[in-house]
């Protein structure tokens, strides 16, 4: 099944913050920008760099 665009709510993604530092949503690749505070391509509102949820990839580094 395809991800929407977003099509998650914060409560739904299990949105909270980042236990540790390599599942940080400023790590993840539906992060936009990745950082203090951005859009996700999945969860809806403004997000956290130091927050992450159940949706978290890493970002491929480059």
């Amino acid at each position: 099944m395809a991800r929407r665009v977003w099509g998650l709510s914060k409560k739904k993604a299990n949105y909270k913050p980042a236990p540790e530092p390599g599942v940080r949503c400023d790590q993840c690749t539906y992060m936009f920008p990745p950082v203090a505070l951005g859009g996700c391509r999945l969860v809806r509102g403004l997000i956290q760099a130091s927050a992450t949820c159940d949706e978290f990839r890493r970002r491929p580094r480059s």
